[in-house]
């Protein structure tokens, strides 16, 4: 990121993929990595969920009570609900500090999903990995559109949305959707 702190401008984005098929994502000069969540990442997946489920319920999401326990999350990894579903972990150093999903939807799109831990939350975590996410699915995976949708009243997740370039495009269902187009396209 640059010393603005502007989400737009990003170096030179690196994917790599590890003997197991793991994505990992990370860009040159910043410590935010996206890692795709394998069995072994559930126990720290799990302690960031445990350590802030009241916060993840306060925003009408569902996580929190999807995974009650760390075999709950192992499962989900090792036999996922939606298998073309891209589950990522947020690591910065050694710290998982939340997640980030993409999720294929029909039309060539995708919808992007973000959760920052409370106590990471300010640290701009969910702007600078939607960016290594947002690269990998227009340059990647080729999409033509990346969509988030935000509980309404979450003003903190609407302003990192709009900062990293995405336009709001709608309110349906208590949700606010926001869509961003491949400018490669």
């Amino acid at each position: 990121m640059n010393s603005e702190g502007s989400d737009q401008d990003t170096p030179k984005q690196e994917e790599h993929l590890t003997p197991t098929g793991r994505v990992i994502l990370k860009s040159e000069g910043e410590s935010v990595v996206l890692k795709q969540l394998i069995p072994e990442d559930a126990e720290n997946y799990f302690r960031l969920v445990d350590s802030d489920r009241a916060h993840l319920s306060q925003l009408d999401d569902t996580t929190a009570a999807k995974y009650p326990t760390v075999e709950s999350v192992r499962e989900s990894i090792v036999q996922p609900t939606n298998p073309d579903k891209y589950r990522f972990g947020i690591w910065d150093g050694d710290t998982m500090v939340g997640s980030d999903n993409l999720t294929p939807v029909a039309e060539n799109r995708a919808e992007l999903g973000t959760w920052i831990a409370k106590k990471y939350v300010g640290n701009r975590y969910a702007g600078r990995a939607r960016k290594l996410l947002v690269d990998f699915a227009f340059n990647q995976l080729h999409l033509d559109e990346v969509f988030c949708e935000i509980t309404i009243g979450n003003g903190a997740s609407r302003k990192s949305v709009e900062r990293s370039g995405f336009n709001f495009t709608g309110e349906h269902d208590g949700k606010w959707t926001y869509t961003l187009k491949n400018p490669n396209k």
